[in-house]
């Protein structure tokens, strides 16, 4: 499988949609793109679906945390994430613990697009009211 990253704007979010091998120089060219793409859209509400063909290791997930701070993820950013794939959910699921336990931007894994979407414009729309 070779690797490919879309994103996407959207009214009030950046859609991202990644395909490919696992791996922390994957990862880390990943999130150097959506922080930039976010701040050249001054956009830092993220809908991502992946599709990876494999699980990360164990230390690079850990290692998230480095990945995160050097790319500028920070608190301001609210992140939709979908793992399509059930053989690498655990994984991703892993780093959500890793970034969450450390404030390390605000987001909620789901196998699902749509409840994805849903959530991540409920939080928008919450924003938004006075």
């Amino acid at each position: 499988m070779s690797n490919s990253l879309v994103i996407t704007p959207q009214d009030n979010y950046l859609h991202v949609v990644i395909k490919g091998n696992s791996s922390y120089e994957n990862a880390a060219y990943l999130w150097r793109t959506i922080a930039d793409a976010c701040n050249q859209h001054n956009c830092f509400y993220v809908l991502g679906e992946q599709d990876m063909s494999n699980a990360i290791s164990t230390i690079d997930a850990w290692n998230h945390q480095t990945i995160f701070a050097e790319a500028g993820i920070t608190a301001k950013f609210v992140i939709a994430w979908v793992d399509k794939n059930p053989k690498t959910f655990e994984h991703t699921e892993f780093i959500r613990t890793v970034l969450a336990n450390r404030d390390i931007g605000y987001g909620k894994l789901f196998s699902d697009v749509e409840k994805a979407k849903n959530w991540l414009l409920e939080k928008i729309a919450s924003k938004s009211t006075p």
